[in-house]
């Protein structure tokens, strides 16, 4: 397949840009590119399974420490950062349902 996968987003953490309920288009096959500060990734995350977020930072060792956009989600250093194994694909489309 192309290595596209479609989630429905549960939870605030990514609201406003995000909102809960709609869903969003990843791509795997962008993983080999390098990661920066400001893209939106899906990551397996071994605490909160799989969850949209921001990327923070990519530390000197590669590991990506992301955020949510909302101020209420949990704290980057809480989060923990994740390897790029993790990484499932990134956010090339957001879907919002249309209220």
């Amino acid at each position: 397949m192309l290595g596209l996968k479609i989630w429905k987003v549960k939870g605030h953490s990514m609201a406003p840009v995000i909102p809960q309920g709609c869903f969003i288009l990843a791509a795997k096959w962008l993983n080999f590119m390098p990661i920066k500060p400001g893209q939106r990734l899906l990551i397996d995350h071994p605490e909160y399974g799989i969850i949209v977020k921001t990327v923070a930072v990519v530390d000197h060792n590669g590991l990506i420490w992301s955020k949510g956009e909302n101020a209420a989600s949990v704290p980057v250093e809480v989060l923990g950062p994740a390897n790029k194994t993790q990484v499932l694909g990134r956010v090339i489309r957001i879907f919002k349902p249309n209220n």
